[in-house]
Formats: C-alpha cells, structure tokens, sequence
C-alpha cells in the first residue's frame, strides 16, 4: 500500500502538500486536491483514517447542503436526521456554502471519515461538475442526490421537485384570479426559477414585460423588500408578482406595507416553498408547497436501501408539487 511519501516523490511535491491535500486544505489549490487525490487512489493509498489507521466502524450516515441559514436546508436536515434516525444512522453535516470546491472537499471527507451512505442536496444553481462526480466515484459510497432538476444521464440515485408544473399552476392561478400583468422577484441564486416564469408565461399564452422582472444579489426577506422596491418605483406596476421562495415574499409583502399598499387588493403576492411562516403573513402566503417530509422519507429509503445492496437499480424520482391557495391571492 502506498503511503504520503510515495505519493509526494509520485507528483513531485512535498509530503506537507499532499497530507494537505488528503484533508482538504484550501490553502492547496482545488486542481491539486484533485490531482492527489486521484492519484492516491491510483496508487491504493487509504484515504480511511490518517497515517493508514482505520477509524471506527460507526453507523454514520453523510449530509452535504450548501447552508443552514434558511429555513429550507434547516429544515431538509431535521427530517434527514428523524428518518435515518429510525433507520439506525446518527448524521455528520458538511455546508459547501454553494462552492463546487467545497463540494469537492465535502465528499472526500464523509469518504475519509467513513460514513455508511450520503445524501447530497444540490441547490439551483450548484453545478454537478465532471470533477464533484468523480469525488462522488472515488467515495465508492452509497449516494441520493436532491436535486433541483432532472440529471438523465447522471449514474446516481437522484430524487428532484418538478418545479416547472408547480409554477405553471401558481400562474394559471393567478390568471383565473383577473390578475394581467405579473412580475417575478429573485436573486441570482434561484434564477432558474425565473427561466422556468418565463416558460410558464409562454405556455400560458401571457405576454411577458422584462421591466416586470427584477433580479438582485441580495438574498431572502432583505432580496423581495429591494426587488419590491424597485417594482413600486415603475410607472406601470405589476398587479401579481410571483416570488422565487416564501422569505422573498415576506420581504416584498414589508415594502408593500411600507408604501401604504394592501394586498392583495394592490397587489397580490406568490411564494414558493410553503414555510412554516408563510401560514401567518398577511393572513396566509399563496404558495407552491415543496413536499419536504415526502421527498426526504423517500430519498432516505432509497438510500439505507442502497447501502445494504449497491448492485440495484438506479433511481430517478420527481415530486410534483401543491399549489396552497391563501389571502395574499
């Protein structure tokens, strides 16, 4: 078996560099990571524990998200946490805070700890890049991925939230409603549920006005207040605006009341997500629901049952979503 050494004299680098390397240092560049680490597995080098001790045979189960700060990851973790739970698992979490590198990272270290399974939640906008699927090769681990669109080709239990027929009901909605022109608040984060607007526009036969759709960087309740913002200063307003996630809409519904309006009797509101939260704004948030416990009980059966037997077949699983019809529509 290989060792530090041979793998250092292999690359032409200092020991220090690839233990660094091994232990996903970002002091050491994402394309040297990679490369030590491919060729500590070319050279049968065990990435299970340091100094080629073997850690502890745990009952651990992985979870990769890229933060924790919305209510969303927060809550994905919590029913991961019950479900595996009931399973046998106790969870090691790893945040990527959206960075492929850091997805990288992430991977080879539930790899080195030795978890039995992962379960990998892919945001919007994550790209599952040629370099995170070989990560997730090396691993050799039992994987489900979350995604937020459907992967055809890619060799993984993958389960995924139809977004687009989820939107297109909220606009048809809305249509039924009298509502003419409607606008769209994201940020750069959740753009493809823009495009996915944009669609739904299109199928629906609705004129789309660009000036109607406002895109920023800032993030949740502060992101929908300045989009808000920036609509209420048009000349012509829209009189719906359908809000990528439900803490944009909090923040668009507070410049709203800020400005004197009411909704929906100026403007009506739509979210996405159904949070927790969204029951009591305004009376109740409109929104699309994501079936978080359904999705998260099904991806954790798929998973503790790949784990036992690695040879069945892979998975593609989508979840259509509800539309929750409430006072802001």
């Amino acid at each position: 078996m290989a060792n530090l050494k041979d793998i250092a004299r292999h690359l032409g680098v200092s020991v220090s560099t690839v233990s660094r390397a091994l232990n996903g240092s970002c002091e050491i560049s994402a394309e040297m990571r990679e490369k030590v680490q491919t060729t500590a597995e070319e050279m049968g080098y065990s990435l299970q524990g340091r100094g080629g001790r073997a850690t502890p045979d745990w009952n651990c189960a992985g979870i990769i998200v890229p933060e924790v700060q919305s209510e969303y990851y927060a809550r994905i973790i919590h029913v991961a946490k019950e479900r595996l739970a009931e399973k046998g698992y106790s969870i090691i979490i790893k945040l990527t805070d959206f960075l492929p590198e850091k997805m990288v990272e992430s991977i080879n270290a539930m790899s080195r700890i030795r978890v039995k399974c992962l379960l990998m939640v892919i945001d919007t906008e994550e790209v599952i890049s040629d370099q995170i699927v070989r990560a997730l090769q090396r691993s050799n681990l039992p994987v489900m991925l979350i995604t937020s669109k459907y992967y055809p080709l890619l060799e993984f239990d993958c389960i995924h939230l139809d977004e687009y027929s989820g939107i297109v009901r909220g606009i048809e909605h809305l249509c039924r409603r009298g509502y003419q022109r409607i606008g769209c608040i994201s940020d750069r984060v959740s753009v493809n549920r823009v495009t996915i607007f944009k669609q739904a526009l299109k199928r629906l036969d609705i004129k789309l006005d660009p000036q109607l759709i406002c895109v920023g960087s800032e993030r949740a309740e502060s992101g929908g207040y300045l989009r808000m913002k920036e609509m209420l200063s048009m000349r012509v307003r829209p009189d719906a605006v359908f809000c990528c996630y439900d803490l944009m809409a909090i923040g668009a519904i507070s410049a709203l009341r800020e400005s004197g309006l009411r909704v929906p009797d100026d403007m009506a509101i739509m979210g996405f997500d159904d949070l927790t939260v969204s029951r009591y704004i305004e009376g109740g948030l409109t929104t699309i629901a994501n079936p978080c416990e359904d999705m998260i009980a099904i991806a954790v059966n798929v998973l503790t049952k790949r784990a036992k037997n690695q040879n069945a077949s892979q998975q593609q699983i989508a979840l259509r979503p509800a539309l929750i019809v409430r006072s802001t529509t």
